[in-house]
């Protein structure tokens, strides 16, 4: 009995020693690796940067005797390989009105816009589509046009320019496609309207549109971009 377990305890020592090689193996110390996420190691770019900013500054529109007042909805659009970072991607200003002025005089909104896309191509490079409403005393609103306009490739402006850069772009008003139609628009006193105005972005979809052109918007945008020359995109203005 008590040789039994003098044996099992000196198998057990022998089982837990270790050879030196073993111990040699273990003492090895394996060659230092520089991890990527090291401060003094630079991963490489996988994606560019752009930053937008500005503002949906006024529109001229004369409102007629039917409204009162107007407003726009606005919403930024962009390619498949764009994903939004940070900022609001669509939004609505307040309404604002010129009845007790000069009917081509500018209605000011100041809109703010900031937002942040990261990608990978400049293809669907993004672009913001308004859609401006108008509103009577009833409270009743209606639409009266579109308006897009692409965000600025080459940053806000060049050293020769104004420090001030605004930037016009027609607002699109539907016509009806038949006299049919545009009795019953004049009668409901309702213009027509797009299912979905991101058609207007694409030519291939926009054919056979009749549209005027009635009243401006006028936007200040500015970029900022960064991490394009890393992935190999170097163009100038």
């Amino acid at each position: 009995m008590y040789e039994g377990e003098e044996t099992g305890y000196q198998d057990n020592e022998n089982g837990n020693k270790e050879s030196p090689k073993q111990k040699q193996r273990k003492t090895r110390r394996t060659p230092s690796v520089q991890k990527v996420n090291d401060p003094g190691v630079r991963a490489p770019a996988s994606y560019f940067t752009l930053c937008i900013t500005g503002q949906i500054v006024s529109a001229t529109f004369p409102l007629g005797p039917d409204k009162d007042y107007i407003f726009c909805r606005y919403e930024l659009v962009a390619g498949p390989d764009w994903q939004l970072a940070s900022g609001p991607q669509h939004g609505i200003t307040q309404m604002a009105t010129i009845k007790s002025g000069h009917f081509n005089d500018k209605i000011v909104f100041n809109m703010p816009i900031e937002v942040s896309y990261k990608s990978t191509s400049p293809f669907g490079w993004p672009q913001i589509i308004v859609s401006v409403y108008g509103q009577n005393g009833l409270g009743s609103e209606s639409l009266l046009g579109y308006a897009r306009v692409h965000t600025p490739v080459f940053g806000s402006r060049r050293q020769d320019e104004p420090t001030s850069s605004l930037s016009e772009t027609p607002i699109l008003m539907p016509k009806c496609p038949n006299m049919i139609a545009d009795i019953t628009s004049w009668l409901l006193r309702r213009q027509p309207e797009l299912k979905d105005p991101k058609i207007l972005l694409d030519n291939t979809q926009c054919k056979g549109l009749s549209m005027e052109s009635y009243g401006t918007l006028e936007f200040q945008l500015n970029t900022v971009m960064r991490g394009a020359r890393k992935l190999g995109y170097n163009w100038h203005a």
